[in-house]
């Protein structure tokens, strides 16, 4: 047994820490926003005009309230050869300031209010591990980094329970009271929708043997990931550093107008098939039931018939499993020896490359890149459209202490 401050505790355990804390903080409003103004300007024949802007500000609006509880331990064992930190937490944004839809004939397109409720609620946890720690040989470092989150709409305004984030044609990303940010709205596939008939659920089709979409938006995912995993390897042996980073995003939903551009070109690897099919569904009999769909039909019709429903189709058909993991970063490094650097000025002198986004190792879009997010400028991360993929970046340096 060791001792420690306030009594004994076994050998193998170094370190122990408890913390919580709750705070309350203010947000305000960017500049001029607070009162509404005119741009002066020239109409096409060179007369000076005035206009105002899209958005109706208020003076009374106050700032955001954000409060935030968070509780936590940090744990260290064998001489700190091994640490765990682990933190819960909740963040509650009040008093939000949103800029909520009005009809344009009053001049002005949205106005500015204190509104709405979004919650934060999650674990982060890491683990640190020496694995291998002997000086002048090999060492072996590990950190892994687990977070869970989830943000939650617990109210927005008594009008309105539905904030549009971004999308565009049937595809909409919202905001919506009681439910996760970021839900995915879209059309789908049509289905048989009486829970008591044998054929609940599955696909109604045409009387040619085709799918159809529905006419109205429907719930179909949501944009925010379960979970994110970090695991970062870090080795050194003789002046050497190795370290890379594997990270996972598990979870989420995303829709790919990039695909369902390609289904309707027949670009798309899944169109390539030119046999027949029968599609598996149902067919009304005319008598109030269904009958089980046996016509043929090719693949071009198949797809002409999904992606005739909308600008970009049936969204469901091209809505993906948005998780995916990569070997994120890479980076190697070379301390020169001391002996090299004793008739210079130079104290100390490093070499290093590093590589970033090195390998996409998993992912459900067929090749496209599920960061490769169309709307970069908004919060609605759920779709992408024609987006370029990320790139990969490649640095050297040269680091020198005098």
């Amino acid at each position: 047994m060791i001792r420690k401050t306030g009594g004994n505790v076994p050998s193998w355990f170094t370190y122990g820490k408890l913390r919580a804390s709750v705070a309350e903080v203010g947000n305000g409003l960017q500049p001029y926003q607070l009162y509404n103004t005119y741009s002066i300007g020239k109409d096409p024949n060179g007369n000076t005009n005035a206009s105002t802007g899209s958005t109706y500000y208020n003076a009374d609006v106050r700032s955001e309230l954000i409060k935030s509880t968070e509780i936590g331990t940090e744990l260290k064992f064998l001489q700190n050869r091994i640490g765990l930190d682990i933190s819960w937490y909740k963040t509650n944004a009040t008093r939000q300031l949103l800029a909520i839809p009005q009809d344009a004939l009053s001049g002005y397109s949205s106005k500015m209010i204190n509104a709405g409720n979004i919650q934060n609620e999650g674990v982060e946890v890491v683990l640190n591990t020496s694995l291998l720690n002997k000086p002048g040989a090999l060492n072996w470092d590990m950190t892994v980094n687990f977070s869970k989150n989830n943000n939650k709409i617990i109210a927005l305004t008594d009008e309105n329970h539905t904030y549009g984030l971004g999308g565009y044609d049937d595809v909409s990303i919202v905001a919506e009271t009681g439910r996760n940010y970021g839900e995915i709205y879209g059309t789908k596939f049509l289905r048989v929708d009486d829970p008591k008939s044998e054929d609940y659920g599955r696909l109604l089709l045409t009387s040619t043997g085709l799918p159809k979409g529905t006419s109205d938006k429907y719930d179909l995912g949501n944009q925010q990931a379960d979970y994110l995993l970090g695991i970062t390897n870090h080795f050194s042996f003789k002046g050497f550093n190795l370290s890379f980073l594997l990270d996972g995003r598990f979870g989420g939903k995303i829709f790919s107008a990039t695909y369902a551009a390609m289904e309707a070109a027949g670009t798309a690897g899944i169109t390539a098939n030119r046999g027949k099919m029968v599609v598996n569904g149902v067919i009304e009999d005319g008598k109030g039931g269904y009958v089980e769909n046996t016509t043929e039909v090719t693949t071009e019709e198949y797809w002409k018939a999904v992606q005739s429903s909308g600008n970009v189709g049936i969204v469901e058909a091209n809505l993906y499993d948005a998780t995916n993991i990569r070997l994120r970063n890479v980076q190697l490094s070379y301390n020169l020896p001391q002996k090299w650097l004793q008739k210079s000025p130079v104290q100390r002198a490093s070499l290093g490359f590093s590589c970033n986004n090195v390998w996409m190792i998993s992912s459900h879009l067929h090749g496209i890149d599920p960061e490769s997010v169309y709307a970069t400028g908004t919060n609605a991360v759920g779709f992408e459209n024609a987006a370029p993929p990320t790139t990969r970046s490649f640095m050297f340096n040269l680091s020198l202490s005098f």
